[in-house]
């Protein structure tokens, strides 16, 4: 196989996954919108792009296939399948495979994807659900087990699938037991169809990952050096100099956010995944959902945005699972039969923000506590606030789950969102109100490879703080601070009592050689649910582009520091996450045998 080949096959690949992905919205919009002509026309162009793509680059098992899937398309365009519920789990099986298909060869360019050679399925007795529900049934586990044990999936199978939908005739309408999904973007105007680029002929070209990382390590030098050389000729008593280095810094601002912007993508790609998600997991909860998508053009860096699938799926399946009460539950509350779940996402505070929304039941925090109690998470006789006692879902192995289903039980769910989501130097929250529903909000960072940071002095170290945790900061006079007695040093900040910790004392520095402890600055934070504010020696640089290393796996469990970076000297230095400071300072102010015990 040649260069000319290869690079073929990997761009139809890399186009075949976004067709793929198109071609399962439309699945899930056809299902609440069954008569919509122009949708199904749609979802046969994409169809017939694919079959026609994949045999071009020799990809032959894969456009036989899918010449078996345009076929059952053809006849339900055509009437003679009806466009109903076990219509659309068939078609989303189908693409599944498809997806099996695509991942497998993107691993392996060679590898087998013969669809022949399945053992023959015994023909059905009978025309009826029954028959329909367990052929599909075999079809799913063919199409589950994918390609690592050799599994092919014969036409065949389909064809006699097609056939039984043929004579069975399902009406077009959902069944009154059927889970009712429905999907309505906010951030476009109404329509059938969900926009699908035309192919035009443009000026991109690919690029690999590893060289645009190379290319932002060297923007990210760039940047460095840019700033020794503004501090250097600060010093010298050349006008034309300093000119110089000034829009040599606006062409390397230019440059960076131009290296960063390549990084970036929309977060589109993981918000349509969770269609499929609350359509199979009110399916199986027997519940009626409705999701509200909105802020999907939103744009974040490639590196979150490839680890923010997993925290997500778990977060979405609880809204619908714990957060959504059956039918009955809420028409008894006088709520609609119908629950809905609002997926957006938006920028605040530099960072970017993922809501989901529900108007379910909301967390019973008494219930929370009362499991807590049971599985030994808390004493009897202890007391914690509301926000504690929402925040227990995260403790892991915790569940309210009488059973452990297929959805949930287990315990692990939350407990990995929170990792995960912490390994992104994020956070969440939640706000729950008990009967109306729940809240997550997960904080993300807008980029990992390069930040914004303030170079700051605690002692005689440097480090570095995000500047997107920097609220404001100033020089606070003798009576801004003052001692309370049980909790510590407090900030008057014009009128606004906030906690203070200095930072020597929060990460084990000896304490600070300035003649007057109040000649520092003190930092405000307000990135946090309550915010605070860090007392540090001094500002060395207040705004700077922070090259981020991570610490490597010895280290990897320290969340108070999200990686570390090079000065301008040459030095290393830590970066810090002041929230996670502060709250392993709280915990250990809190339970003081977990300070000896470390």
């Amino acid at each position: 196989m040649d260069d000319f080949e290869k690079e073929r096959k990997i761009r139809f690949l890399q186009d075949a996954s976004q067709l793929l992905a198109d071609a399962e919205q439309c699945f899930l919009t056809l299902e609440t919108q069954p008569e919509d002509a122009a949708l199904l026309d749609q979802i046969f162009r994409l169809a017939h792009n694919l079959r026609g793509s994949s045999k071009a680059v020799g990809f032959d098992a894969m456009g036989a296939f899918t010449h078996e899937f345009e076929s059952l398309l053809l006849k339900i365009e055509n009437g003679e399948v009806q466009r109903s519920t076990s219509a659309v789990d068939l078609l989303l099986r189908c693409n599944h495979h498809l997806r099996q298909m695509v991942a497998a060869l993107t691993g392996d360019l060679r590898a087998q994807n013969d669809s022949s050679g399945l053992t023959e399925e015994e023909a059905p007795s009978t025309e009826g659900d029954h028959d329909l529900d367990r052929m599909s049934e075999t079809l799913s586990d063919k199409f589950a087990a994918g390609f690592s044990e050799s599994v092919a999936i014969d036409p065949a199978d389909i064809a006699r699938l097609m056939a039984l939908e043929t004579t069975q005739r399902v009406p077009a309408t959902p069944r009154p037991e059927d889970s009712y999904v429905q999907t309505v973007r906010t951030s476009a105007p109404p329509s059938s169809l969900i926009p699908v680029k035309a192919p035009v002929i443009d000026d991109s070209v690919r690029i690999s990952v590893a060289r645009l990382e190379k290319l932002l390590n060297f923007v990210g030098e760039m940047g460095i050096l840019q700033s020794a050389l503004r501090e250097q000729s600060s010093a010298l008593e050349s006008p034309t100099l300093r000119k110089t280095v000034r829009q040599l810094g606006k062409i390397s601002k230019e440059v960076q956010d131009l290296s960063m912007s390549l990084r970036m993508l929309p977060v589109k790609s993981i918000f349509q995944k969770m269609q499929r998600i609350v359509r199979d997991t009110a399916q199986a909860t027997g519940k009626k959902v409705n999701l509200v998508i909105s802020g999907e053009e939103t744009e974040l860096d490639k590196a979150v945005l490839e680890h923010l699938g997993d925290p997500l799926v778990h977060i979405i399946r609880n809204a619908v699972d714990h957060g959504i009460e059956p039918g009955e539950a809420r028409r008894a509350a006088g709520k609609e039969e119908i629950g809905t779940v609002h997926l957006s996402a938006y920028h605040q505070g530099g960072r970017l923000v993922i809501e989901v929304k529900d108007n379910g039941g909301g967390i019973n925090t008494e219930v929370l506590k009362r499991k807590a109690v049971e599985k030994g998470i808390l004493h009897p006789a202890q007391t914690i606030s509301e926000p504690e006692a929402v925040n227990l879902i995260f403790h892991a192995g915790f569940s309210t789950k009488a059973q452990v289903t297929e959805v949930s039980g287990r315990g692990v769910g939350m407990e990995v969102v929170r990792t995960n989501i912490e390994k992104l130097s994020g956070e969440i929250q939640i706000h729950t109100i008990l009967g109306s529903g729940t809240t997550f909000k997960i904080f993300l960072p807008l980029a990992l490879a390069i930040i914004d940071g303030m170079i700051i002095r605690a002692g005689q170290d440097r480090f570095v703080i995000p500047l997107a945790q920097v609220h404001e900061s100033l020089r606070p006079t003798p009576n801004d601070i003052r001692f309370n007695t049980g909790f510590g040093e407090v900030l008057n900040l014009r009128g606004e009592n906030l906690p203070l910790y200095r930072l020597s004392s929060l990460i084990g520095l000896k304490p600070t050689t300035t003649k007057n402890p109040l000649d520092g600055v003190a930092i405000v934070v307000r990135t946090t649910e309550k915010p605070f504010a860090v007392y540090v020696d001094d500002i060395i640089i207040g705004r700077t582009p922070i090259i981020i290393k991570s610490l490597g796996k010895e280290v990897s469990g320290i969340t108070e520091f999200s990686g570390n970076t090079i000065l301008e000297e040459g030095q290393p230095a830590l970066i810090l996450e002041l929230p996670e400071l502060i709250q392993k300072k709280t915990v250990l102010m809190t339970n003081p045998k977990k300070e000896s015990a470390a």
